[in-house]
């Protein structure tokens, strides 16, 4: 996560010890790809509506605002499965204006 993200997890950011996610974070590139492929088994199974987290990059602005806004995006269409394999491949990627 960018650190514009993580400032919404905190109230006071500089005083704070930045440990959100810090156990996932700490996963080697294998183990964090099994704990993936095993919550997203759980999700297929499980669930009945999906829903992404996204967050906008304000770095990218020249505003004074330095934290990102979080956003709980449902994806519609198709069955869960479907609906899981296409979040599982827009994860950790930039999406612009243009391509929603």
């Amino acid at each position: 996560l960018s650190d514009e993200c993580m400032r919404r997890f905190y109230k006071n950011w500089y005083r704070s010890n930045k440990k959100a996610f810090s156990t996932f974070q700490s996963l080697t590139g294998e183990e964090r790809a099994e704990y993936l492929d095993n919550e997203l088994k759980k999700m297929k199974k499980h669930c009945s509506a999906i829903r992404v987290i996204a967050h906008t990059q304000v770095k990218k602005l020249n505003i004074r605002q330095k934290k990102a806004h979080i956003l709980e995006i449902q994806i519609n269409g198709g069955s869960v499965a479907d609906k899981v394999d296409f979040a599982a491949s827009w994860l950790e990627r930039e999406v612009t204006v243009d391509e929603v």
